[in-house]
Formats: structure tokens, sequence, C-alpha cells
């Protein structure tokens, strides 16, 4: 199935139809606007549509599907903050910017511990509405006061509570989208019975229980078989989370979820809340070496923290200069070569000392350098650093840039030794240097290899090192994509991931969703390296 190369054509009738649905723009500097996200690929769209409802949304697929059905070759694909580093809403197409029509926060239901918001909504504005109850959505990722509620659900996004919480996809209630039928369907967690109801229904929401139902039991093995042993996978379509069999519910939200635009628009998410901690403790280690990170790790992890970071000397040294204000309040830090930090949480904050002593005391029997932080403007600083990790790397480096290609990647915790000890050797044989940090608790390794994206070699070199990576990283039984999922960067190697089989029930579970294939194309199916690699930016200052 080949879909991203569809090409924009955009006639200027269509462009004037589409026009009178909603504002549109197709200026140049509005596209180049709308060309780039975290990722490093620059793919300029064809027009930028500005819905400011769900009815003019929902006209807008109409419209859509009417003028492919013409004989036109028209995509679709929605845009919330732009903070994708897979390059996961970029499009040669019609690009939705959701932030006008899908940009509120609906009453917190307090007793639920739950709250509705629209998908073109910064999170930073979610969380502002649920503390004001002292409740917060579980799985934020590190860039919550920039990403917005759409993408979280698109990338299956979580952070640093997500060794407890887990990802997006474990946090969700529900989720309305607009499918290719130019309705709006609510998707929940329903039982059998309503299963079988729902499979009656002669509509195309009825179709897609019916048939994803099919595929799913006839295809169980399969689908069993290619779920990764991880705590945290966003490659592919997560098939294996839809039927519960313990609890025999069905769940085509937790499909959604995850599915980057590609199979329908969504336009609002009822999250579920968790209390924000009242007691926390951290604790510090400083380790010199990759593999005593990964014993670290395995150790800390023993005593159930509620969260782990880790950032490297190359991000400190950067944060001494940019963001001195935090990188002062840390001065232990200085000269260390990996920094990695947990964070504990009780519901006393006698259990909460409890738990990070005994931890205090393990690592001190193995010889590590603890440090038990109580001060509040610290355990703020370390966060900061790690939150602010990417960014340093990225817009701060001379010559080069730090290149989110193979950042995402996580080995099951038992294998993580030796996993980052090849992974290093991979950046070692190219000569590459890298700066690193990341949720590093579940298994994962957030590396950023800095490359000089203006060097004629730069798309080689990066998918060379890509493809070494990934061969290693399945090798240890992980995924290529903890929680910022597929995308340009990592559609092309899907293949190297998941069996034949499974790679066929991708592309039929596309084709359910979106039969004329206009939901954001080249993503999760149809990628391919050469179009990848024809629209990586080829600049080291982004």
């Amino acid at each position: 199935m080949s879909t991203s190369n569809i090409p924009p054509e955009l006639s200027k009738e269509v462009t004037q139809k589409l026009g009178e649905i909603a504002h549109i723009s197709n200026d140049q500097k509005t596209l180049k606007t709308y060309a780039t996200d975290a990722s490093i690929f620059e793919v300029t769209p064809s027009l930028i549509i500005f819905p400011k409802n769900t009815e003019e949304l929902k006209g807008l697929v109409c419209e859509i599907v009417a003028q492919n059905e013409l004989g036109n070759s028209i995509s679709i694909s929605p845009r919330a903050a732009g903070t994708c580093m897979s390059g996961g809403s970029l499009t040669q197409g019609v690009m939705i910017d959701m932030k006008m029509g899908f940009n509120f926060v609906e009453p917190v239901n307090v007793k639920e511990r739950s709250v509705w918001a629209g998908a073109g909504t910064y999170y930073r504005d979610v969380e502002k509405e649920t503390m004001v109850h002292n409740l917060l959505f579980a799985a934020y990722p590190s860039s919550k006061q920039l990403c917005a509620v759409g993408g979280m659900i698109g990338n299956n996004c979580s952070g640093e509570k997500s060794m407890r919480y887990g990802a997006t996809v474990d946090n969700v209630f529900a989720i309305k989208m607009v499918c290719i039928d130019g309705n709006e369907y609510e998707f929940s967690e329903i039982n059998e019975s309503e299963l079988d109801e729902k499979k009656k229904l002669p509509t195309f929401e009825g179709k897609l229980y019916r048939d994803l139902a099919r595929m799913i039991e006839e295809n169980t093995h399969t689908i069993s078989r290619a779920k990764p042993h991880v705590r945290k996978n966003v490659a592919g379509y997560g098939l294996w989370n839809v039927w519960n069999s313990e609890k025999k519910t069905f769940n085509i939200a937790k499909l959604i979820i995850g599915s980057q635009g590609t199979l329908g628009i969504v336009t609002k998410v009822k999250l579920k809340l968790i209390e924000a901690p009242t007691y926390a403790r951290m604790i510090v280690l400083y380790i010199d070496s990759l593999t005593r990170l990964a014993e670290g790790v395995k150790i800390m992890r023993s005593h159930n923290p509620e969260g782990m970071e880790t950032f490297d000397i190359n991000t400190f040294n950067y944060a001494k200069k940019f963001i001195p204000e935090f990188a002062s309040q840390t001065p232990k830090a200085e000269g260390k070569p990996i920094i990695l930090f947990g964070q504990f949480v009780e519901t006393t904050q006698e259990a909460t000392d409890a738990a990070a002593e005994s931890c205090v005391q393990e690592l001190q029997s193995k010889n590590f350098d603890v440090e038990y932080v109580t001060e509040l403007a610290e355990q703020k600083a370390y966060w900061e650093i790690r939150r602010h990790g990417y960014s340093l790397l990225r817009d701060h480096a001379e010559k080069s840039r730090a290149v989110p290609f193979i950042e995402d990647t996580i080995v099951p915790i038992e294998h993580f030794s030796e996993f980052v000890t090849g992974f290093e050797s991979i950046l070692d044989e190219y000569k590459v240097t890298y700066g690193f940090h990341g949720h590093i608790g579940d298994g994962s390794i957030r590396m950023f290899p800095m490359i000089d994206m203006e060097e004629s070699e730069a798309p080689d070199l990066v998918f060379d090192i890509a493809k070494k990576t990934y061969e290693l990283v399945l090798a240890f039984g992980g995924s290529i994509s903890a929680d910022h999922n597929d995308g340009l960067i990592r559609t092309p190697f899907l293949k190297l991931m998941y069996e034949e089989e499974m790679i066929t029930l991708f592309e039929r579970i596309k084709v359910l969703f979106d039969p004329h294939l206009i939901f954001n194309p080249g993503k999760k199916v149809g990628g391919s390296l050469a179009y990848s690699k024809e629209h990586m930016s080829r600049k080291n200052n982004p």
C-alpha cells in the first residue's frame, strides 16, 4: 500500500469550495510555518484550513471525499501544536489546524476524576483547570508546556509518571472522532452485549465494529505474537489493545490513540485524572558509564519510584549556559557523565521517605554516588534540565544539531545493559557525538546524535544509523518507538519490526477506517524511505 506520495492536486475551484466551508490560507508565509514540526523533516502543505467547529470539520471531510470520488487526489492531516518529533502531521496535502475550533476545556468532573478537552487545546490549559481541584492527567509528556491534546492522542504520549500510570492509552475514558463518512462518533470501552448492539447498526459505525471485531478474532494469534514485550510501544497500530479478554470489553478508542490521525480526525477527548501528589522525595545518582546506568536503573526500579529520569553531561553543559537559573541549583552534577534521578511518591510522607531511604541504602551498598535531595528548588532544577533536554541540544549546538531519529527506542529492562553497550558502539562506529536523556525507568533512552545536517551524506548517515539501531533494538525484543510514534521517520522501518501478516493487518485497518486513503497518508502504512530522505530538512538551525 503506497500512500505517501499523494500529490497536492488542489485546483482553484476545489480551493474555493473548501474555503466556503471554513477559513483557509495558502499564502507562502503561512505554508512555510506549517512545513516543519519538532522533527527533522520539512514538508510544505498545499493548504491550511481552520475549522471553527465540528460541523465545519464534517463538511470538509465530506467535500474532500466527494472530490476524490471525482478523480482528485486530496489528503487531509490534522495538526495541533506541531511538537511531534516524528513528522506525524507533516503533509503535502491539506492540513487542518485544530487550535481555532477545538480549543476548550469543559468543567472538570471531580467525582469521576475526568475532563473533556478539545483536540486543539494546549495541555498546559487543561492542567490549569484540573489543578484547581488538585487533579492532573498522569500521562503528560516533558513538552507539557508546548504540546496539545490532539498530538498527545495521536502519538500515545507518556512522560515522567508512566512507570506507575502508563501511557495516554491507559488514561483516556473516551474519544470523539470525525470518520470518513463525515459523522462524529464517540468511542469508549463497551461490554460484550453493547458490542453486539453496535454490530447491528446499519451505519459506518456498525461496519467498523463488525469488521474490526471479526479481524481481531480471526487473527488473535498473529496479533498476540506481534505485541512487543516492553512497557510502552507505539510502533504500528495497537490492535492488541482493543479486545480485553479478561474483562470481556471492546474499545476502539485504544486503537485510535497512537494512530497519528490516520484513521479519522479526533475532535475531543475525555481524560482520566489522578490526584496530584502531595508527598515526594527525590534521589539522584551520579554515574560514569552507560553500563553502570543500566545497573542503577534496575536497582531503583525495584523500589517502585513514581518516575525515573536521566540526562548526560552534554545536556547539563548546555543547561549551564542557557538555563543557568536551574543548572546553578545542581552543583554536584558538574562534570558528572550521567545523571539519574528518581521521584518517590506515596500516600504519606512517612511511606514516601521509607521507600526512598530503602532505595538509597541499596544503591550505597553497590557503591553508587547517591544524593538524597530534599530542597524543593534543587528538585525542580533537575526536572527542568530534563524537560528542556531536547531543546537545549537542538537549538544551541554549533555546526550540527540534535537529530531525533533513534531517540524513542525501548527494550525489556532485563536487556538494558547489553543494549546500551551495543547502542553506544554503533554511534562510536560512525564517530558521532551525542547527548541523551529520557524516561529511562521503562527501558527507554532518548539518544540524540549530533549531526551536521548540511553535509551531503546526512540523509544516508541518519538512516544507516537508524537501521542498525533498530536491528539492535529488535534483537533484544524491544520496540523502535516507545511514545514518539512512527511518522515519517519510523514508518519505513515497520517491516523490520513486524512480520508480513501483521503489516497486512495494519493495511487492512487503514482501509477499514479510511477506504479513500485521505487521512494523513504515509504514516503507519505506505511510507517510503525515499520520500523521508527527500523531505529531510538540511538545516542545522531549525
